[in-house]
């Protein structure tokens, strides 16, 4: 019991340490880390684990030892499909319900850490579950697959979420609504490849390598929005990754023009600003004539 506390402690330190490390030019206090880790991670867990049974019950797919027992693959497909849509939205919806009118979201790079933080503690809840009721095994196994991709797909809404807030101006159901389903189905491979593979060792390793992908890809975005977001005084090539002044049009190492997703540059004091805003606040140029 002490080695699989410990193991919980470890993992907890790792996974917040990995998802805080990228976002390096304005880094979130540890307080807003860690609640939206414990109360995003309960917020979201708690109604996808009752509306994941709800389901299994009306369609009358039952779980014994984790494992289905007698369901055809369309019933099967029918199931995972639901909870991959189901716990993707329960997560995004607790994430943006949390923090979007919170000031510590001040960044493009802030979506994908808090969006990442809540589904690192809705995979460690819905563990304790899993663990409950499977045994101290399916601990240690979904700590290499469960837990990245639950991180890792979070990234991919966490896009639709800087998206809203930064460029969309709070419409987060119709600019996240896509993110969210691309995640849902890539939760939905990852859930189906094992019963599709049929081979123990292939039905570890596939949904291991879909994890650890979606965790680089993640970790990635992190890193590059916080490269690009107002707090960083240089422009980082997208290609080569080399800092360059922030009058650079284009990279000094490989020639690659720079555009900013979410910023603009202000022609008078290169002062990275909202792509809407109609004056500097640097310097107070006008950047937008009224119409």
């Amino acid at each position: 019991m002490q080695f699989y506390i410990f193991s919980y402690l470890i993992s907890i330190l790792f996974w917040l340490w990995m998802i805080m490390k990228y976002d390096k030019f304005e880094r979130e206090p540890i307080r807003a880390v860690l609640f939206m880790f414990v109360i995003g991670g309960l917020v979201s867990s708690l109604p996808a684990g009752i509306f994941n049974q709800l389901f299994g019950y009306l369609i009358d797919y039952k779980f014994w030892s984790g494992h289905e027992v007698g369901h055809s693959v369309g019933k099967s497909m029918l199931f995972y499909g639901f909870v991959g849509l189901n716990e993707e939205f329960c997560k995004a919806f607790a994430t943006v319900w949390l923090i979007r009118k919170s000031r510590d979201f001040n960044e493009p790079a802030d979506a994908l850490v808090y969006s990442m933080t809540v589904a690192f503690g809705f995979s460690l809840f819905e563990n304790i579950d899993y663990t409950l009721r499977l045994g101290i095994a399916s601990f240690f196994i979904r700590q290499f697959n469960a837990v990245p991709l639950h991180i890792g797909l979070a990234a991919i809404w966490g896009i639709g979420l800087a998206k809203a807030k930064f460029l969309h101006r709070g419409k987060f159901l119709s600019t996240m609504a896509p993110y969210i389903l691309v995640a849902a189905f890539l939760h939905f491979v990852y859930n189906f490849a094992p019963d599709l593979i049929g081979n123990p060792i292939l039905s570890f390793v596939v949904p291991l390598i879909i994890a650890f992908i979606l965790i680089k890809f993640a970790l990635h975005k992190i890193r590059h929005y916080a490269e690009d977001g107002p707090f960083s005084n240089q422009l980082y090539c997208r290609n080569c990754n080399t800092p360059n002044l922030l009058i650079a049009k284009v990279c000094k190492n490989c020639g690659e023009k720079f555009h900013l997703e979410f910023y603009d540059l202000c022609p008078n004091c290169n002062t990275k600003v909202d792509k809407e805003a109609k004056f500097c606040p640097s310097c107070g140029y006008q950047l937008k004539m009224d119409l």
